[in-house]
């Protein structure tokens, strides 16, 4: 069952976002900045206990842009989603990237979002099939997360 994550959730998911993206920079800073922002939301897909098993990460925020750095333009990121290793391979993580597309989806036309977008690591094959399977396509693959991992940029259109 997925449900909005609370501010007593912020804990759990920075422990389980931390050893999912070890490999890709230091996630116990990383996400409290990002949990602390206006504009971001969380979900957590939890069990009938009310145990965690997967999160994600929807940011909304005014990015400046080349031909008009002052107006700024609305985008909306998947931050983050991650799925324990304990239940990964049950859809769970597809269940998530849903209900952040649905989300995206109502909030686009008022705020003029087009697109959401996403970053993944070149190697974490498994998510980008996940990610090509909801309607994501390649935008750019020249850059790199903190350890030095090629990240490749990904986006969706918002209809």
């Amino acid at each position: 069952m997925i449900r909005r994550a609370e501010a007593a959730d912020h804990p759990w998911i920075i422990a389980t976002g931390a050893e999912a993206y070890r490999d890709l920079g230091d996630y116990t800073r990383i996400l409290p900045s990002w949990l602390d922002q206006p504009g971001v939301l969380a979900w957590i897909d939890h069990d009938l206990q009310g145990r965690g098993r997967a999160f994600a990460m929807l940011g909304f925020y005014t990015e400046a842009v080349a031909h008009a750095p002052a107006s700024g333009e609305v985008v909306a990121d998947l931050l983050a989603l991650a799925v324990l290793p304990a239940f990964q391979r049950r859809g769970l993580g597809s269940k998530l990237l849903t209900h952040v597309i649905e989300v995206a989806e109502r909030v686009a036309p008022a705020s003029r979002i087009t697109a959401l977008r996403l970053t993944v690591a070149e190697s974490n094959v498994a998510a980008q099939r996940l990610y090509e399977r909801a309607g994501f396509r390649m935008v750019d693959g020249s850059a790199s997360y903190d350890r030095g991992q090629r990240a490749l940029r990904m986006a969706r259109p918002l209809v």
